[in-house]
């Protein structure tokens, strides 16, 4: 059975609780997710990876985007390299772009995750919301201290709404994605939470 649904204009996390909804509906097929958001194409995209399923996006001329998610057939996927030895089970929640206050409140976050960078083993994945997007896209150094975090594997991930609030466009985040509140609260639940 294929399924289509209409995603568009829809804010975080709509449109992944909608594609969520409409693949739990359907044993097998093909659902279309039409989307006209950046932040809307990568939420579902991942969402559907970490489902184990296959998604493609097809950009149509009106600058939408269909998402083709394909449920139910038989594949074999690769196993891939067990990295469990390199992270700890935390995510790092990041609220803020400075621990307290001013200059000092900068000067103290760029050394926390610089140093957070010299244990053996990292946290495994770092979400920043609220002012903490300004760290993954305006703040030059903490950019590349956390280009190295994702060298080392660890996922990064920027609250869209945050983005949008702060006026910051899809094309200015300079290190890992944009994340969403269903990702965000499953990752929270899920794992150990250390905030900053």
């Amino acid at each position: 059975m294929n399924k289509k649904i209409d995603c568009r204009n829809m804010a975080c996390p709509q449109p992944v609780l909608e594609t969520k909804k409409a693949l739990e509906s359907m044993d097998e097929g093909i659902l279309e997710v039409l989307v006209n958001a950046v932040s809307s194409v990568q939420n579902v995209k991942r969402f559907a990876a970490n489902q184990g399923l296959v998604a493609e996006e097809e950009k149509l001329d009106n600058g939408e985007t269909i998402i083709r998610i394909v449920k139910g057939y038989e594949c074999s996927i690769a196993p891939q390299e067990d990295d469990s030895d390199k992270f700890l089970d935390k995510v790092l929640f990041i609220k803020d772009d400075k621990v307290g206050e001013g200059e000092l409140g900068h000067i103290l976050m760029e050394g926390f995750l610089k140093t957070t960078l010299e244990f053996n083993k990292l946290p495994e994945i770092i979400v920043c919301v609220n002012r903490g997007v300004f760290l993954t896209s305006k703040n030059e150094k903490t950019i590349e201290i956390l280009k190295e975090f994702e060298k080392r594997g660890v996922k990064i991930y920027s609250c869209g709404v945050c983005m949008n609030y702060y006026k910051i466009p899809p094309e200015e985040l300079k290190v890992g994605e944009i994340g969403n509140a269903y990702d965000t609260m499953d990752f929270l639940l899920h794992k150990n939470t250390i905030s900053l």
